[in-house]
């Protein structure tokens, strides 16, 4: 949340809400919640625990083209599949990216899209270096950071994770990389978050018309 500097003026999308553990600090920064959960039991769960947020259950690889037109979304948080398709057996890379590329879409020009994937999911890694240039054909790649995956072996896993931070372009110029590439993987989870500290820039201006339909008065 500290990379997504959420304020009562946004919608925040997030494409697999999952159990609600990224909503709910969404919703205690004071932005206004869009939740879509694939799965039937978690989006049963996500309406009983936040009751009145509007769930849907698309598939999130395609959500700008499922939801509502009316829902435009200043900010998007996500933890997408790393390599689990919808609907198809066995795993593919392409997971992530194809997750990624719908939100962006759907995110409104000057809005924020925070990422965690899994830690090779990287601007300059061969394989994804085609990948990173077509979603920042529209977008800033403002920030890139991995943490190792020590940092989360009291909870069972050891995966390494990266997070990181597009904002979407406000119209007609083309979008780049602007984030430190050559950053070492953080050892701990403080120590991420100390970049993201001195390290995410402020987020774009929002147009008025977004910024009044995103009010808590908003129907989404």
């Amino acid at each position: 949340l500290s990379a997504a500097q959420i304020t009562p003026r946004d919608l925040v999308l997030e494409p697999s809400a999952g159990t609600g553990l990224l909503a709910i600090l969404a919703e205690i920064a004071g932005g206004s919640l869009a939740l879509n959960e694939l799965a039937d039991t978690r989006a049963d769960l996500l309406r009983l625990l936040l009751p009145g947020r509007p769930v849907t259950s698309f598939d999130a690889a395609q959500i700008d083209d499922h939801l509502d037109t009316g829902v435009r979304p200043s900010v998007v948080l996500m933890n997408p599949p790393f390599s689990a398709v919808a609907n198809v057996d066995g795993r593919t890379t392409e997971a992530t990216a194809r997750h990624l590329r719908s939100a962006l879409a759907r995110l409104v020009p000057g809005g924020r899209l925070v990422a965690i994937t899994g830690a090779n999911f990287a601007p300059d890694a061969a394989a994804w270096s085609e990948t990173f240039s077509r979603l920042t054909e529209s977008a800033h790649l403002v920030f890139t950071g991995a943490v190792s995956g020590a940092a989360f072996a009291k909870h069972g896993t050891s995966f390494e994770t990266r997070i990181s931070v597009f904002d979407k372009c406000r119209g007609g110029e083309r979008g780049g990389i602007t984030a430190d590439l050559t950053r070492p993987i953080s050892p701990d989870v403080a120590t991420l978050l100390s970049q993201i500290s001195a390290c995410v820039p402020p987020r774009l201006a929002l147009h008025p018309d977004v910024v009044a339909a995103n009010r808590p008065t908003s129907p989404f």
